[in-house]
Formats: structure tokens, sequence, C-alpha cells
């Protein structure tokens, strides 16, 4: 919570209260579309498979994707 939080639920509770409860929405809103994100992140270089998003544990970069890797990158596919 910020100084200019306070200082506006000092000065006017009423649009204070106003304003907690869109947040308070929006947040709501963003969790129910969260929870409809794919659980499966691949990694668009290497193919590695992981339930969080983000840098890659192998390759160390940014490289996740949502959703399951494709088959090319999860080894069904037949290398040589």
């Amino acid at each position: 919570m910020s100084i200019v939080h306070t200082l506006k639920k000092v000065v006017d509770p009423a649009r204070a209260r106003e304003e907690q409860a869109e947040q308070e929405k929006r947040q709501q809103e963003r969790r129910q579309q969260g929870a409809a994100e794919p659980e499966l992140y691949h990694c668009r270089v290497c193919g590695r498979e992981v339930a969080q998003g983000g840098y890659c544990p192998d390759c160390l970069s940014d490289t996740m994707r949502p959703g399951p890797a494709p088959p090319e990158l999860s080894g069904g596919g037949g290398g040589g």
C-alpha cells in the first residue's frame, strides 16, 4: 500500500472504497482468466516441458511458450 492510497482514504473515503472495489473486481477477473491458461509450457529451442513459464532451466533463456511441445521438439519425430 502506498502513501498516496492512504491519503486518498483519509481525504475521500468513499472514492477510496470504490477504487478498491474496482481493483478487487479486476483481480478476480484476472484470476478467472489465469485459470484458463495452459498449465504446461515448452521451450521453443530444446522442447523441454515444465509447469512454470519464463526461463528454460536447460537453455537458461527466456524461450518458454504456453502449451505442450510440438512433436518435432518433444522427441516424437524421427531423428538420425
